[in-house]
């Protein structure tokens, strides 16, 4: 199995074994995806892409990636409906496609009926949380043990606070229905994270964050406490991350 960020200011993970590709997400053009799934040697690969939420930098290439790459989409009915989208498929909390087991996990954020995903393949396995408030604890169980970790690490707080954001969109970013900060997600991974867990860090703002303050922000809080991680890398919001294969 697996796993890469696209990049190119959008959110989108794709997943891969020999039979199966997962697009988690699908922010970004079809003609952007295209090259990326060329270049990845996996244009006989059949696609279905699962939906976190309807925001647009999650969802803008929906449309065309089913007309064009004859995906099949599955996003919560809530998000189905706010969406419009017909002829999308309902996901509730689990849904086998091929060899791949995937669990939905709710979270808050300010869309209809947010979700992270957790995703098994022959006893490995890769949790997404992008975009959310806070991180759900009630689920350590079911993530721990993850061989990926992709966990957004939106903002430095204090950069957010000091920036030039408006108060009202600061108020939102910092809420529990926001994104989480450097800081949030080091204590997340501080539950999370095992001796074979390679960290990639999602949605890096570019005005409120920068790739060595979240790399270095999570890097000491785990290893002052003495936890365990394989690597962390922080994914590009032009070129996306590195390809891991687990």
């Amino acid at each position: 199995m697996n796993v890469v960020s696209s990049g190119s200011k959008g959110n989108s993970t794709i997943i891969w074994d020999e039979n199966d590709a997962l697009v988690v997400d699908f922010g970004i053009s079809v003609k952007r995806f295209k090259k990326r799934y060329e270049e990845l040697n996996m244009e006989e690969i059949p696609i279905s892409v699962l939906i976190t939420h309807e925001h647009v930098d999650h969802s803008s290439g929906l449309g065309a990636a089913s007309r064009n790459l004859k995906a099949d989409i599955y996003l919560r009915e809530k998000t189905k409906l706010k969406m419009g989208l017909d002829s999308a498929f309902n996901i509730g909390d689990e849904l086998t496609i091929g060899n791949f087991f995937i669990r939905s996990v709710s979270v808050s954020h300010d869309a209809v009926d947010p979700v992270g995903y957790v995703i098994e393949n022959r006893g490995r396995k890769i949790s997404i949380f992008s975009d959310l408030g806070f991180f759900p604890m009630e689920n350590i169980d079911l993530v721990k043990g993850s061989d990926i970790l992709a966990i957004e690490a939106n903002h430095d707080t204090n950069m957010l606070k000091t920036g030039p954001y408006p108060e009202n969109l600061k108020k939102r970013i910092m809420s529990h229905y926001g994104h989480l900060s450097n800081d949030q997600c080091a204590l997340a991974l501080g539950e999370l994270s095992e001796q074979a867990s390679q960290i990639i860090l999602l949605h890096l703002s570019d005005e409120n964050n920068t790739h060595e303050m979240a790399h270095n922000t999570i890097r000491d809080f785990l290893d002052n406490r003495n936890i365990k991680y394989k690597g962390i890398e922080c994914a590009r919001q032009l070129y996306g991350s590195s390809i891991f294969e687990v």
